[in-house]
C-alpha cells in the first residue's frame, strides 16, 4: 500500500525521483494499492473514539504519539498515513470503510521531475487506488486501533546491553 493517489501528491513531491522510480518499477509479481488525498482528508482520527478510549489512561505509546504529534488531546487529524497503514496491515478486504475501485485498471505515472502524477487508464496491472465507502467508519477503525492497550510493557525496561545507556 503506498500514499499517493489519483492526482498530484504531497509525497510524490518531496521525492519525485524516488516516486517516480518505484511506481514505474515495482514488481509485477506485487500489486500496489495507491491510496492518495482524496481519502485521508475526508477520514478524522484522534476524534471522540479516540479521546474516548479504554487505553486513554494507559501508558500506551502509540496514543502518546498522536497525542504529541497533534500538539495535545481532544484534536483530530487528517488520516492519510493512518489509512494506508491500516489497509496495508489488515488487507482492504478487513477494512470495510474502503474498497479497490472497480474498472480502474491502469497505472500512475510520477514525473520525475516535478513529482506531478496522474492515473491513465489502461489494460490490467498490478496496480490500483483505493475508494472511500464510510468516512466516520474508517477513521474510528483508526481510533480503535491505535487505542488497543499494548502487548509490551512501555516504557520498556532499560538493559545494560542497550546501546542507549552508553
Amino acid at each position: 500500500n503506498v500514499c499517493g493517489g489519483r492526482r498530484n501528491e504531497h509525497n510524490h513531491f518531496v521525492a519525485s525521483v524516488a516516486a517516480s522510480y518505484v511506481a514505474a518499477h515495482w514488481p509485477p509479481s506485487s500489486k500496489v494499492i495507491w491510496s492518495g488525498y482524496e481519502l485521508g482528508v475526508m477520514v478524522q482520527s484522534g476524534g471522540a473514539t479516540f479521546q474516548r478510549c479504554s487505553a486513554a489512561k494507559s501508558r500506551n505509546p502509540v496514543k502518546a504519539a498522536m497525542v504529541s504529534y497533534m500538539g495535545g488531546p481532544n484534536r483530530s487529524r487528517f488520516s492519510w498515513d493512518p489509512l494506508t497503514t491500516l489497509v496495508a496491515a489488515r488487507g482492504v478486504e478487513h477494512v470495510p470503510s474502503v474498497a479497490f475501485c472497480e474498472g480502474c485498471d491502469g497505472v500512475n505515472l510520477i514525473d520525475a521531475k516535478t513529482g506531478e502524477n496522474r492515473w491513465v487508464a489502461g489494460a490490467p496491472r498490478n496496480q490500483t487506488y483505493l475508494v472511500l465507502k464510510d468516512a466516520k467508519g474508517a477513521g474510528d477503525a483508526i481510533d480503535r486501533l491505535l487505542c488497543q492497550k499494548p502487548m509490551l510493557a512501555w516504557p520498556r525496561q532499560q538493559h545494560a546491553s542497550d546501546c542507549s545507556l552508553a
